[in-house]
């Protein structure tokens, strides 16, 4: 069997693209052995796709983790982590603080060969700041700095929000790269690239130094079509969407986001995430969007779930192919999608303010399931914690002492 796979063809396309992992580093290896009892027919294809430590010119190029992959990473192995920790000396807060980092820290060393031998290029770890903090560009921007200090090849993940974006200038002017997230609109991709700009003329202006740094923009192209606002929006003009027209939606966007990227003077590069597989009729997988997208510079981030997709599709000699031509949607779906206001806001440049990026639907729904992996770690390390020492008084007592009432 030839071990010709998707990153081999998609770099025949485009030398500048890249394919990365999108799952803690520590789950890596179990999920090869996994594939290699699963397909032993390929095999082959498996090693070259997944070496056993990340490598030059090899499969995946860097790693991104979010809240979600953190907290699971962490709860699958508890007493792994928790054994690190002086629990008795530390709040819950530091706690959780501290085996993020931690998480963090040890995947940038496992890909810090890699970022050396690369020189800078490849190798990175993407790490998020806390998703609760979206609407303060003060706290993420001090979590940003904080994770950028773990390990040199750590890429701070900044929610794509007015306040976020702020946080993205500050980090890049002190020379940090970045990975701008939550991000699903040709606007947000516009303000993104300005923002980086920006930073990169401060940091000029100060003698920082961003010659190795790395910037992407995540377009979380999956997320975009299955909202219930675009539905609603359909219906409510008395239109139908059927499967494919929804995917095509989130092609048209990615085209308009790469025509921005490619024009763009600013070194940043477009990373798609949320990537789906969908099954027709007749039970046969596909996954438009990596057959149709790669025909320009694009980074794509694959959770175990897409990377068994192509090895299943490997093991049985139908290989999973990227682009090979511009894209070309159908006339009548491209003018039914252009009467509905939620895919128009997002494929044209300017159609939304900065300060509703953090308003769109598919956004508010990204930062909730972040937010919920935030609290379920958080909820862990209370558990963890000695319990804080109660008040030698009770609320009632100090408000009927001070107030002669009661709570």
């Amino acid at each position: 069997m030839s071990t010709l796979g998707y990153i081999e063809r998609l770099k025949r396309n485009d030398p500048s693209s890249e394919v990365w992992w999108d799952s803690s580093p520590v789950v890596y290896a179990p999920f090869k052995h996994y594939l290699r009892d699963k397909y032993p027919a390929a095999i082959a294809y498996i090693e070259q796709l997944m070496p056993d430590v990340f490598a030059l010119h090899s499969g995946f190029s860097s790693v991104t983790t979010n809240p979600r992959l953190v907290t699971a990473a962490i709860l699958d192995k508890r007493e792994y982590w928790s054994s690190r920790f002086n629990l008795a000396s530390l709040t819950p807060q530091q706690l959780h603080k501290q085996l993020y980092n931690e998480v963090i820290v040890e995947g940038a060393a496992v890909l810090q060969p890699l970022w050396v031998q690369s020189a800078q290029a490849e190798g990175w770890l993407s790490a998020q700041v806390d998703p609760v903090d979206v609407r303060c560009a003060e706290r993420m921007t001090a979590r940003g700095l904080a994770l950028h200090r773990l390990a040199p090849n750590v890429m701070v993940k900044v929610p794509g929000s007015q306040e976020g974006l702020a946080t993205v200038e500050c980090l890049v002017a002190q020379g940090g790269s970045v990975n701008i997230t939550f991000c699903f609109t040709v606007s947000q991709f516009q303000a993104g690239i300005q923002a980086i700009e920006r930073g990169l003329a401060t940091a000029r202006s100060q003698g920082v130094d961003t010659g190795h740094c790395k910037y992407v923009i995540t377009f979380m192209i999956g997320r975009f079509a299955c909202q219930p606002e675009f539905t609603l929006q359909a219906t409510e003009r008395g239109l139908a969407l059927d499967p494919e027209e929804l995917r095509w939606a989130e092609l048209l966007i990615y085209e308009q986001i790469q025509a921005l990227v490619t024009a763009s003077r600013v070194p940043v590069k477009t990373l798609l995430s949320s990537i789906k597989v969908d099954v027709d009729a007749q039970g046969n997988k596909h996954c438009w969007h990596l057959e149709k997208t790669g025909l320009s510079t694009t980074c794509y981030t694959l959770t175990p779930d897409v990377v068994e997709f192509l090895v299943e599709r490997e093991s049985r000699g139908k290989p999973v192919v990227p682009a090979s031509e511009p894209l070309q949607p159908p006339p009548g779906t491209f003018a039914k999608l252009l009467r509905i206001a939620y895919f128009c806001d997002a494929y044209f440049l300017d159609s939304i303010d900065a300060y509703d990026f953090g308003n769109h639907e598919a956004f508010i729904n990204a930062c909730n399931e972040a937010n919920s992996a935030h609290r379920r770690l958080a909820d862990y390390c209370v558990r963890l914690c000695p319990p804080a020492k109660p008040f030698k008084r009770s609320l009632t007592a100090i408000l009927a002492a001070e107030y002669g009432v009661l709570a």
